[in-house]
């Protein structure tokens, strides 16, 4: 599978969370053609399966590793079954992500929790598990998917604005305290992309999914959504030897959006 074309990347362990699909399956699979040796975790066990499988009937060595990355035992053992059958993780991407829109008025306490105990605790759990191999080895590489909702706000999603710009701030944060060690941490912020959640912000919106794309088209200023796989280039740079003076930052992928 590897048609590896960015520095450094070839035969490093990748784990990826919340790659069952949308943006983490592409992610993961950019990383397999980088030649990277790719853990893909995912909530639901089939998804996450399923992903592997694909990448390895691309010819990537892939391992799917099921687990909720908002649990801290499910991802010590995720982490210690990625360093059993591949070895230690040299790159990070935190991508899981739950997003359920309420209004701040309906918001369930319960459902608001699950969004920052997903989208927020779970980024940092899986970091600091796979942060002292990094510190040991003096080479790592940390990209946590935030979102331009993180970075302007939006309506109806009040838990899950809050877990993404805590996220551009944990990112400043880690890169500020590891980063002279050979560990980067960096974010990405994506615009609207092409995935299935844009069902969920339809369904909020009253509007159908062909509606809100066109809707989010013209806020953009190439005219379009964003894909998965535009969001996986970026992140496969940051975490190149190529990306290495990206650090501590976040990366607005919008389209050209500001607000």
């Amino acid at each position: 599978m590897t048609t590896a074309s960015l520095r450094g990347l070839d035969g490093r362990v990748a784990l990826v969370t919340g790659a069952g699909q949308g943006i983490g399956a592409a992610i993961a699979t950019r990383l397999g053609e980088e030649g990277c040796r790719v853990a893909v975790n995912s909530l639901q066990p089939a998804k996450a399966a399923a992903t592997a499988e694909r990448l390895r009937g691309a010819g990537a060595v892939a391992h799917a590793f099921p687990a909720d990355v908002a649990d801290a035992s499910q991802v010590d053992d995720m982490v210690s079954g990625v360093e059993e059958t591949l070895g230690p993780v040299e790159i990070l991407v935190n991508n899981a992500a739950y997003l359920d829109m309420e209004r701040m008025l309906d918001q369930d306490p319960a459902i608001w929790n699950r969004m920052i105990d997903v989208d927020l605790t779970g980024p940092f759990l899986c970091a600091r598990r796979v942060l002292a191999g990094m510190l040991g080895a003096a080479w790592g590489r940390i990209v946590t998917i935030s979102s331009i909702w993180g970075l302007i706000g939006a309506k109806g999603a009040t838990a899950y604005c809050s877990a993404k710009g805590g996220l551009v701030e944990m990112t400043r944060a880690l890169d500020a305290e590891v980063g002279g060690a050979g560990v980067s941490a960096s974010a990405i912020a994506p615009g609207i992309i092409d995935t299935p959640q844009l069902a969920s912000d339809a369904g909020f919106a009253g509007i159908s999914v062909e509606e809100m794309k066109a809707r989010y088209a013209t806020q953009d200023l190439v005219g379009r959504i964003g894909t998965p796989e535009e969001i996986a280039g970026v992140v496969a740079f940051l975490a190149s030897d190529d990306g290495a003076a990206f650090r501590g930052q976040t990366l607005p992928v919008t389209g050209g959006r500001s607000e």
